[in-house]
């Protein structure tokens, strides 16, 4: 029979496998081709157990080519191997057949000869690069047997180069493995473990968990229901393969297989796999990595894993020990415990899925052209360099060593739960995975501190050019540790989110308490960033907020944050002498710290930095941030809950979304967008096929989004939409408005609840520095100016020490060269240094008293009850308070003309002109003195003067401006906190000054204005 211009046996070929045929055609087509620089390797995949063993053994009888090479990795493939090319292979399927075979040799110190030579690396890494370059002379055509095994170094002086056909036979068709051969391809043959399924060559595995008490019972039940079938056991490590022959050894006849046993006198213990081993009487085989590849024995339909199996390529060679048919017996694998290679195994189904069929075949070979350019880009660069101020030598992917080459610019980690099922291998696996399949070059490494790390070479494409071809090189970093309880720390070097990763088996990011627990790294902390997002309602306030600040835990104002959650934060700690100690950045979505301090980490660095950070999420440090408090807090599950409406924010992306549904096109503007919610919701309006549905469930994620009709989209300019839409719209979703004021937002729900709802501590809240008890404020005989008998009392040019703006007025004591703390009064603590001292009471005032020092400016109110028992009612403060932030603008404003309402009044005594007693002086104290005018053009002149001081004052941004409101026997500060206490049991007179507080605080507070409300005690 003809097959690709040579001649095959009619009945070798009847004999051979659909997927060994189309195998056989290609290699057989390529090496046809005639050799030139720009020649390129043939690919052959055939999944483990499909026979590429005898596919091998056709191509090298049947070339032309007078010397062919068969490199194979291990030494018991290599003799299986041998003994199927020197005619095991064709005895077994065309007996009796005349078919001529070329001679065959294990020894390829000698190559003189023409034939076929079989060896491994091993053996060609102790030639020299003389045999090396006589054995390339020798050469025609090398046929590499499972090529997807990690190159040896000798591959590069072998290979490359070299004036021969060069065909590649791989169980796994792993990018990353495969780049270095270069293939071509239009000379390539992929057959996936699908197709292989599909035509019956193979059979699908069925997993079971068991626990190590049901093994042998379950052994016993597969080998009595499927007679004459073998069990293998893949041990971890020595030991466990004692263990498990000691467990095993009297129930079944049984084998073990390790190095370790070399001289031991048991005669079912080996120390290497012997021949024919499936025609043994052995049920139970059990090894260490001993018949993962190449070992036929087609009656192994039984796979033990007795442990979560490290490398995704080694447990697809593992598997493919049982899938191969032997009758009608269904393959079967068991874990031991768990189920992580049952997830790493559906990690590789889903990659082969991916490139069946030959057009995704081809498109996949393909992308090895991209691979090979890396390589040829990496090789460009000199083996050593001076970098800066030192020797530097070149990047190798294969050999580089993260524990002391590995540089982290910033510790910036994400933490984030884990899932059910989570491994750490299946993890690493898949990260894999992801590079390849993404067309990078990408290595997995475990190293001794048990932080697992992808190392990947990318070559991204320009975003620039429109119709040409530029690759932007990158080297990714992806690092992670299992640290505290079920919580995965990881570090990205692009950033991506992993949260939520249901392939990864990860969960939402720690807590925000878990999170927050980075501020308690110091003594002190000052918050200095954050930013938040909206839970509730927000048509008349943004939705969302962003802040930064010296220290914003001087925000006084704080109520407003009851509506917002936080998002991020940046604090600063400090230790005990007030010395920066720490910076962190704190995102609250995303589960991530960064150390914004340190930089520089190594491995080990990293590793310590973790340590820290595991020790800290343990921890049960109190958090006092009244900031961090005063943001919405999440609370408990309720999925009976019905949805009002949905908003997305689609801010971030720099152009609109070009969505298709049902052959139409519309347009999602990139901004925030907002939608009713009646059973679904339209993205547009006019196509009832762009309907999307939300529905609570009890798990996480809460909220899924879902559509009848597949909703396309892409965020490309002129490119075509074909990614979800619906997975767009569940990662953007901005929050959802449910019944009864509750609002759903990253992955959690939240209930506006004003600070003063629950228990209020108003010690560890910003109204500690606000709401000020005095005892000097409570008296029998207090007034507010000393009226007696329907006159105010002046007594030698004082005012009456039974009134309140006495106690103001004793700060003019200051004028004194050495004043007692009783001479100064109870006032004068809170703005010490004063050296000017107004009273501007009377008519339409800008305040009772103008009090001022270098760096301070105060406007003080004044208002005095009559009660000795005072409460915490709203309307005790109402009337001063008001007084007080109607005449804000005198306070703040840049208008160097604009002076007081009753300008005349001041340049008069006090209280008024025809006054019975009257007060000379309203100029109390300036420039540290006390003031007496000669005669009345001096007082105008020096009230003039005192008022240009005031103004250069006010318009100063070094000078702290502050409204003081002093309420004498109307308000306790006492009651206001016992009140408050009670949440919303509190009297509600109380409840409503603290509304009123809070309104005159954020009046304040916008203006930079600082607020003291002086009450009784």
């Amino acid at each position: 029979m003809n097959v690709s211009g040579f001649t095959v046996n009619d009945v070798l070929w009847a004999g051979l496998r659909i997927c060994q045929q189309g195998s056989i055609q290609t290699a057989l087509s390529y090496v046809r081709r005639p050799l030139s620089d720009e020649a390129k390797s043939c690919l052959i995949s055939l999944p483990t157990g499909a026979g590429k063993s005898g596919v091998i053994s056709v191509i090298c009888h049947k070339v032309t080519q007078r010397k062919v090479l068969v490199l194979c990795h291990r030494r018991a493939v290599c003799n299986q191997l041998l003994d199927d090319i020197n005619g095991k292979f064709f005895n077994e399927r065309a007996e009796g057949e005349d078919i001529p075979l070329k001679p065959a040799f294990s020894n390829v110190d000698d190559t003189s000869a023409n034939g076929v030579y079989v060896s491994t690396f091993q053996k060609l890494q102790t030639f020299n690069q003389a045999q090396l370059d006589e054995l390339k002379q020798n050469v025609d055509l090398i046929i590499i047997d499972e090529g997807h095994a990690e190159p040896s170094p000798v591959w590069r002086n072998l290979v490359r180069n070299i004036d021969a056909h060069k065909i590649v036979i791989t169980a796994t068709p792993y990018r990353n493995d495969l780049f270095q051969f270069d293939i071509d391809a239009n000379a390539s043959y992929i057959y996936t473990f699908e197709k292989a399924l599909e035509d019956g060559v193979l059979k699908e595995p069925q997993f079971e968990t068991i626990q190590a008490d049901e093994l042998s019972a379950s052994i016993r039940q597969f080998l009595d229901n499927n007679p004459d079938t073998k069990c293998i056991i893949k041990a971890n490590k020595f030991s466990d393969v004692e263990h498990f022959y000691a467990l095993l050894n009297e129930q079944f006849n049984l084998l073990a297989i390790h190095e370790q046993f070399t001289g031991d006198p048991r005669e079912n213990v080996k120390s290497s796999v012997p021949a024919n081993l499936k025609n043994s009487n052995y049920e139970v085989i059990i090894h260490q990595r001993k018949l993962d590849e190449g070992v036929d024995i087609p009656q192994a339909k039984l796979l033990v894993l007795t442990y979560a199996v490290s490398s995704g390529r080694e447990l697809v060679q593992t598997i493919g020990r049982v899938v191969r048919l032997f009758g009608e017996v269904e393959p079967k694998v068991l874990e031991l415990g768990q189920n992580a290679n049952e997830q790493m195994w559906r990690n590789y189904r889903v990659f082969d899925s991916s490139i069946s069929g030959s057009s995704a075949a081809k498109k996949f070979i393909a992308s090895l052209d991209v691979n090979r350019l890396i390589e040829r880009y990496l090789e460009a660069f000199p083996d050593a360099s001076y970098y800066g101020n030192r020797f530097l030598s070149k990047f190798d992917l294969n050999t580089f060593n993260p524990e002391t080459s590995l540089n982290i610019p910033t510790a910036s980690v994400c933490f984030l739960n884990q899932s059910t099922n989570f491994n750490v291998e299946v993890m690493l696996d898949a990260l894999y995975w992801r590079c390849n399949n993404a067309g990078e070059l990408a290595r997995k490494i475990n190293t001794e501190y048990g932080i697992k790390v992808i190392v990947s070479i990318a070559f991204n494409r320009s975003k620039f050019l429109a119709d040409q071809f530029f690759f932007e090189p990158s080297l990714e970093i992806t690092l992670f540790k299992e640290i505290a309880q079920n919580v995965v720390a990881i570090y990205d070097s692009r950033g991506r989110r992993f949260s939520g990763d249901k392939d990864l088996n990860l969960g939402s990011a720690v807590t925000q308490d878990q999170l927050l627990k980075v501020m308690s790294r110091g003594v002190s902390a000052k918050t200095k960033e954050a930013s938040s997002k909206s839970v509730s309602t927000a048509r008349r306030r943004p939705e969302s907020v962003a802040v930064k600040g010296a220290n914003l835990e001087d925000m006084s104002d704080l109520q407003g944050n009851a509506a917002y959650r936080l998002a991020t934060l940046r604090c600063d700690t400090y230790n005990q002498f007030e010395q920066k100690s720490g910076s962190y950045y704190v995102g609250v979505d995303s589960g991530r710290i960064s150390d914004q301090k340190e930089s520089s980490f190594s491995l080990r660095d990293l590793n310590d930095w973790l340590e820290g950070m595991e020790t800290m999420i343990l921890g049960n440090p109190a958090i006092t941030s009244g900031l961090v408090h005063s943001f919405a807090k999440p609370i408990p599950v309720n999925v009976d809950l019905s949805i009002e409406s949905l908003i997305f924010d689609f801010s971030e992306f720099e152009q609109p979304i070009t969505t298709l549904v049902g052959g139409e096109r519309f347009t999602l503007e990139n901004e925030f967008i907002y939608r009713e919610y009646d059973d679904g919701f339209l993205l547009n309006a006019d196509l009832e096929q762009s309907k999307v549905t939300a529905s609570l469930q009890v798990e996480e994620p809460f909220l899924v989004l879902t559509s009848d009709e597949p909703i396309l989209y892409s965020l490309e300019d002129g490119a075509e939409p074909h990614l979800d839409l619906v997975e767009l719209l569940t990662k953007q979703l901005h929050k959802a408005l449910l019944e009864n004021g509750v609002g759903y937002s990253q992955g959690k729900f939240f209930e506006l609840k004003l600070p003063v709802e629950n228990y209020f501590e108003i010690a560890n809240s910003q109204l500690a520095n606000v709401v000020v008890g005095m005892d000097s404020l409570v008296g029998e005989n207090l007034d507010e100016k000393g009226l007696l008998n329907g006159e105010y009392q002046v007594v030698e040019q004082e005012f009456s020490v039974n009134s309140t703006f006495y106690l103001l007025d004793q700060i003019k004591s200051n004028a004194l060269d050495n004043p007692t703390l009783r001479q100064l009064g109870p006032f004068n603590q809170y703005i010490p240094a004063a050296d000017l001292v107004l009273n501007t009471d009377m008519g339409t005032e800008p305040a009772d008293f103008i009090l001022s020092s270098p760096d301070k400016l105060v406007y003080v109110h004044v208002k005095c009850g009559s009660s000795q028992s005072p409460q915490s009612s709203a309307g005790a403060l109402a009337e001063v308070g008001s007084q007080a932030i109607k005449n804000i603008e005198m306070l703040i404003s840049g208008n160097s003309n604009l002076k007081a309402a009753n300008w005349n009044r001041l340049l008069g005594p006090w209280p008024q002109n025809g006054a019975v007693q009257q007060m000379h002086e309203r100029i109390r104290m300036f420039e540290s003195e006390r003031f007496q005018a000669a005669n009345n053009d001096e007082r105008e002149a020096k009230v003039e003067e005192v008022w240009e001081v005031i103004t250069q004052r006010r318009r100063s941004s070094r000078v702290h401006k502050e409204v003081w409101i002093v309420a004498a026997n109307s308000f306790s500060a006492r009651h206001f906190e016992t009140q408050l206490s009670r949440g919303h049991n509190a009297l509600s007179e109380s409840l409503q000054a603290y509304q009123l507080i809070q309104s005159w605080l954020s009046t304040a507070n916008s203006n930079d204005v600082n607020l003291r409300v002086f009450v009784s005690p």
